[in-house]
């Protein structure tokens, strides 16, 4: 095992997969190299309570890079994911890289890219109810029945969409979800729309759309109550009538890059068929 750093200042946080024992022990590991090399360590509790940290350490899998992610951009915090799941796609280091992981923000040899975040907001009788921000995409659907959504972008109408839902993905997210359901791989800040499994509908391919477009979403489907869905792990419970916003979030994820592959090294490609 190599040594830390001799002198790295900073504060940081580490946040870990409760369902993995590797993880948990990766976090006290970590917390010792960077106690080690002169940095303070703080929980991901003590950073919503205020504490204020120059970059998170995530280990887990995508699920809780995405989660931290979600956290702390408003705070401003970068977040480096080191995959200790199953793919970790989204993750910039595997457990084996876990030391220079640590030293890389201990010695601040890194950038921050910055991501967008699609922000969803559910009007009720034009009261809004529920908002949330995801990195990756928003899913209108999770339902067992088809689905009737209506479509506006920029306040033109868009038609109907018959089928198991809509995806609206981010750049970082068009690599997951809206991928596997035939949708088309970002190389910039945009955002995509995929109407998923429809039976008929008026977006007769995926489309690709500017940062600065808004679109609404409005559920005409009768007697179906389908799920708005962040990132596959916040969700909301819309009745007929219910309209969604999806817009650019004016926040934006950071995410922590040691420069370790190029551009176009981050294209992984899942053996079955998944890209990221």
């Amino acid at each position: 095992m190599s040594q830390p750093p001799a002198s790295a200042p900073g504060r940081f946080a580490i946040v870990a997969s409760e369902s993995r024992e590797s993880a948990r022990k990766a976090a006290e590991h970590s917390r010792e190299r960077f106690l080690q090399a002169g940095a303070e360590v703080y929980s991901l509790e003590q950073v919503l309570a205020g504490q204020q940290v120059d970059a998170l350490l995530s280990l887990g899998g995508d699920g809780t890079l995405l989660h931290a992610a979600r956290l702390m951009a408003p705070r401003s915090v970068p977040v480096l994911g080191v995959n200790f799941g199953r793919l970790g796609y989204l993750c910039t280091a595997q457990e084996n890289q876990l030391d220079d992981a640590v030293d890389a923000l201990c010695a601040q040899t890194y950038q921050v890219e910055a991501r967008d975040m699609v922000r969803t907001r559910v009007y009720n009788r034009r009261e809004e109810v529920w908002q949330v921000d995801a990195l990756n995409e928003v899913l209108v659907g999770g339902s067992t029945r088809t689905l009737t959504l209506e479509l506006w972008a920029n306040g033109e109408a868009l038609g109907l969409v018959r089928g198991d839902g809509v995806i609206v993905a981010t750049r970082t997210g068009s690599s997951a979800y809206a991928y596997s359901a035939g949708g088309p791989i970002l190389l910039m800040e945009a955002l995509v729309l995929v109407a998923s499994n429809e039976i008929t509908s008026s977006i007769a391919t995926p489309v690709v759309l500017p940062s600065s477009v808004s679109l609404r979403l409005a559920n005409r489907s009768r007697g179906v109550r389908p799920y708005v869905i962040a990132d596959g792990q916040k969700d909301y419970q819309i009745d007929e009538g219910t309209e969604i916003e999806i817009t650019t979030s004016p926040v934006k994820a950071l995410l922590v890059d040691p420069g370790w592959v190029s551009a176009v090294g981050k294209l992984k490609v899942d053996p079955g068929g998944s890209v990221a």
